[in-house]
């Protein structure tokens, strides 16, 4: 048995160790904050690019979505891995259905589940963005383009899903610029080609981990 004076060191020790631990965890949220991204397997074929994706297709698309998620977050604290432990984490996967009660499910780009201030989890349609850039492609476009123009609309479908998971409560969809990783339809052309930009997002990332460098 523990004498109560005993006791009372022990839990200020306690107290104190825990609020280190509060104090460092809270300052590694700020200087890294570990990102899950990875690809479930998955595969898709079209007329248009002359049947399926290769392996070496789908690695490219893989490397491809893996920039455009560094490049959208670059200058913030967020740490892109495969980790799928991560506290915040994005699975590509072959197909995203949305279930509404009462309704049939329907196919989505992506979707994600979150908690404030706990970290979340989501998935990205592989077959929706792939039919996407396929659609979108221009006539004269090559098959190296289209195929790169994928790895573009998940990477960027990723970057949505992710700022949902990091503000579950802010109305990110209000977003009217069709350029903005915060625009609520992802399959308008723009999500596989031209440049993307912040929107409504920008100054919640800007409140949480300061400015871009």
């Amino acid at each position: 048995m523990i004498a109560p004076r005993q006791a009372l060191v022990v839990v200020v020790a306690l107290v104190v160790l825990g609020g280190t631990w509060w104090v460092t965890t809270g300052r590694q949220r700020v200087t890294g904050i570990a990102v899950g991204f990875w690809f479930e397997p998955v595969t898709f074929e079209s007329e248009w690019l002359g049947g399926a994706l290769t392996a070496g297709d789908l690695a490219a698309i893989e490397d491809g979505a893996r920039v455009e998620i560094a490049e959208a977050f670059r200058g913030y604290p967020l740490l892109l891995s495969d980790r799928r432990d991560a506290r915040y984490r994005v699975a590509v996967v072959p197909q995203v259905l949305i279930q509404r009660r009462g309704r049939a499910g329907y196919a989505a780009a992506g979707e994600s589940r979150a908690i404030s201030g706990f970290g979340g989890s989501g998935a990205v349609s592989f077959s929706f963005l792939a039919s996407g850039a396929v659609a979108c492609a221009p006539d004269a476009a090559s098959r190296s383009t289209v195929v790169e123009a994928i790895g573009r609309g998940i990477g960027r479908t990723a970057v949505h899903e992710l700022v949902h998971q990091l503000f579950p409560l802010a109305p990110l969809h209000k977003s009217s610029d069709v350029q903005s990783y915060e625009y609520r339809f992802a399959g308008r052309c723009q999500q596989f080609f031209g440049p993307m930009r912040w929107s409504l997002a920008e100054p919640l990332l800007k409140a949480r981990f300061g400015g871009r460098p």
